[in-house]
């Protein structure tokens, strides 16, 4: 497997660590890789959710608030924070959104249309409640609607089904670049 991840999805990747450290959690969920994104700022997912109209400030207040547990996981025990099984399922789609964008690298937008595609985290849910839609996201970015989703085969003709990257694959991939640390290596997991 070869998959690529944008220097600035590795920056956010490595700050989810922290985000997870930071709010008391041994592990990350979807919700810290968009608290990282959050953080980040300077990123394409940020510039959309701004495209839309989206108080940055309040969605990443609404996260921590909702995340935020009282007892912090000491600095020290950093190392031992992992992905959970979820954010590697997001992290899956985000490659699957990567295809629809006909993109060559998962960016932090990715993750966003990932996200807001699917629930089951409390960035989705607010989202949601929002009622951003999939669509605005897309638009925002600069890709036509029209032009979303369809992935060119090998023959050159469009489909509108792309594979994902294999679970356990992706996670232990991710998991070998968060021991060695992601911005000091090649953007390719392999």
């Amino acid at each position: 497997m070869d998959l690529s991840f944008s220097e600035e999805f590795l920056k956010v990747l490595e700050f989810s660590r922290d985000e997870a450290v930071r709010t008391g959690w041994h592990n990350i969920s979807p919700d810290h890789i968009m608290l990282a994104i959050l953080r980040h700022y300077d990123n394409d997912a940020c510039r959309a959710l701004q495209h839309c109209g989206v108080d940055t400030a309040l969605f990443k207040e609404s996260i921590d608030s909702a995340t935020f547990v009282s007892e912090p996981v000491p600095w020290e025990d950093r190392e031992s924070v992992h992905l959970r099984e979820s954010s590697v399922s997001m992290l899956q789609n985000a490659s699957l959104e990567a295809a629809r964008c006909h993109a060559s690298h998962i960016t932090p937008l990715h993750f966003l249309l990932a996200v807001s595609r699917k629930n089951g985290c409390y960035s989705h849910d607010w989202l949601d409640s929002i009622q951003l839609s999939l669509r605005a996201i897309v638009e925002a970015s600069g890709l036509p609607w029209a032009a979303y989703g369809l992935v060119s085969g090998a023959d050159g003709t469009e489909s509108k089904k792309a594979a994902a990257p294999d679970p356990q694959t992706l996670a232990a991939a991710i998991e070998k670049r968060l021991r060695e640390g992601f911005a000091t290596g090649n953007p390719h997991l392999s």
